[in-house]
Parts: C-alpha cells; structure tokens; sequence
C-alpha cells in the first residue's frame, strides 16, 4: 500500500464488497480479531485465534472484501438488534470500511442498533460519536468499564 495511498481510498469506496462470511473466511476474520485485540486492546489478556468463533456464536457476519482481500467484518446479533463486533485489518483503517459495515448492520435491524465500547477504546468512541451514535448508559461497574450506544438516526 506504500504508493497507492493517494488513489485507494476512491477504489476501495468503489470496489469494497460486502457479503455474508463463509466458512472458508473464518481464518482470516479470526486473524483480523485476534491481530486488533493484541495491538490495541491491551484489557484483553491472552488473546487466542479461536476467540472470534466463540465471540460471533449465533451472530451474522458480514465481511469487507477488496480484491481478494478480506479487510474487515461486522458481527451483528440480529434478535437485539446489537452490533457486537466491528473490525477492520490493521492498515486498512480511513477508507470507509468501517462505515460501509455499520451501514450494513443499520439496515439489517428494524429496531435502532445499539452497541457498546469499551471506555479505554478512544477511537471507537470518536468513530460512533461521529456516525450519530448517543451515548445511552455508562457501565462503571462492568470490567472493562464501558458505554451503550444507540444509534441516533432511527
């Protein structure tokens, strides 16, 4: 990606896919989950590749895919209308693939989406802040602390 910075973010807004995950996808969306948690979710203590199947159990998941490339998902649990899982590959964050998948999941929901954050998580913060997200509760007991966001658009 060293010279394509200038002309990527037009192509990846135009030839982003998104579809339901396979099962020949869980070993890269897993990578993408575990890779995130150990670089910047440090509350998280030993981290595993098997996580990502016990933490999306019952859930949809929806992948970014450019080229060939898996860059990102959603896992959304459809019966709460909660969107439990948002990532994007490391060095793939500020191109819209993060919105395209919350786009996804607000259209996949007939109740407003909610979600939570952990507080120590600054940048998901500022991202939902950004996409209209009101901060409904705040879980000072909860370890890590966190806040429930409902999506304001609805």
């Amino acid at each position: 990606m060293t010279n394509q910075k200038s002309f990527l973010p037009n192509k990846v807004a135009t030839e982003l896919v998104l579809r339901a995950m396979r099962p020949e996808d869980s070993d890269a969306v897993a990578r993408i989950y575990l890779e995130s948690r150990q670089h910047h979710f440090p509350w998280v203590k030993h981290p595993r590749l098997a996580d990502f199947l016990a933490d999306s159990r019952g859930e949809r998941v929806m992948v970014a895919v450019f080229g060939n490339e898996i860059v990102g998902f959603a896992s959304l649990s459809e019966w709460d209308h909660f969107l439990h899982l948002l990532f994007v590959k490391e060095g793939w964050q500020g191109y819209g693939i993060g919105a395209r998948l919350l786009e996804w999941a607000r259209q996949a929901v007939t109740e407003p989406l909610e979600l939570k954050v952990v507080l120590a998580n600054v940048g998901a913060q500022r991202f939902y802040d950004r996409e209209g997200f009101v901060r409904i509760r705040k879980s000072q007991l909860a370890r890590p602390q966190n806040v429930t966001y409902r999506d304001g658009r609805k």
